[in-house]
């Protein structure tokens, strides 16, 4: 029924996401994470755990000369996925792929990227929601942490780049994971206003770099009246990339 489903605009209007009105809803986290790479003519990308595609699409629009591959772990998610793909007119570009993963389909496997994103399931409590869609996206399960990352580490190609949002409590996990792995290491804080800790963080890093690690002054996203920052909105709305729009 249509009204199950509402049409939201990201990127201010560049791309819209056709969503469940009751289920996993994509936030300004898809965006945030797709500001942090700007892949080249000819590379490749791949977003594991792509849902109903937000984060693919907002690179797609960013990145218009890529090809961008989404991997999915539920069948009614995905097929949001393509059809917002339609929606947008990005389906030579982006493609979605059924599979889990801990047992991921041959063609990801057997593929190697220069750019792999995720915004993987961030719960750990007991609560689970009653919700499938939110469950299975926002808690995780049978794959922990350490496991999704090594899965994206093993999808990159030597001196390819790695992106992940995650909770700000959850930054020593990724470190641990990714040490020796990843050179080159940005950590960016996500203030959701002045004054107050980080929840979210950007983590990005190069496969086989020395590179040493640099912690990034991060993005306030609101202020004190919850408007959003200039910083926030140039991302955001204006599609600008997340470096150039760092605090200080």
């Amino acid at each position: 029924m249509a009204e199950d489903f509402t049409i939201d605009d990201f990127l201010g209007g560049k791309i819209k996401l056709k969503q469940l009105v009751s289920g996993y809803r994509a936030t300004s986290d898809a965006v945030l994470l797709a500001s942090a790479v700007r892949p080249k003519k000819g590379e490749n990308v791949l977003d594991v755990g792509s849902g109903t595609g937000a984060v693919s699409l907002a690179l797609a629009a960013l990145a218009p000369q890529v090809n961008i591959t989404g991997l999915e772990i539920q069948l009614d998610m995905l097929a949001l996925a393509e059809e917002n793909a339609h929606l947008n007119q990005m389906e030579s570009r982006v493609s979605f792929v059924l599979g889990d993963v801990a047992k991921p389909p041959r063609e990801i496997v057997d593929t190697s990227y220069k750019y792999v994103l995720t915004n993987p399931p961030y719960a750990t409590e007991s609560f689970v929601s009653p919700n499938k869609n939110k469950a299975i996206a926002h808690h995780e399960e049978a794959v922990s942490l350490a496991d999704w990352i090594d899965f994206c580490l093993r999808r990159l190609s030597p001196l390819g780049t790695f992106a992940i949002i995650q909770r700000a409590d959850r930054l020593d996990e990724i470190l641990a994971c990714t040490a020796s792995r990843l050179g080159a290491l940005k950590i960016v804080p996500l203030w959701p206003m002045q004054g107050k800790p980080a929840k979210r963080v950007i983590v990005t890093g190069v496969k086989n770099s020395a590179a040493p690690l640099s912690l990034m002054p991060g993005v306030v996203l609101h202020n004190q009246d919850g408007t959003s920052t200039q910083n926030a909105e140039n991302i955001l709305r204006k599609g600008e990339c997340l470096w150039d729009n760092q605090e200080g």
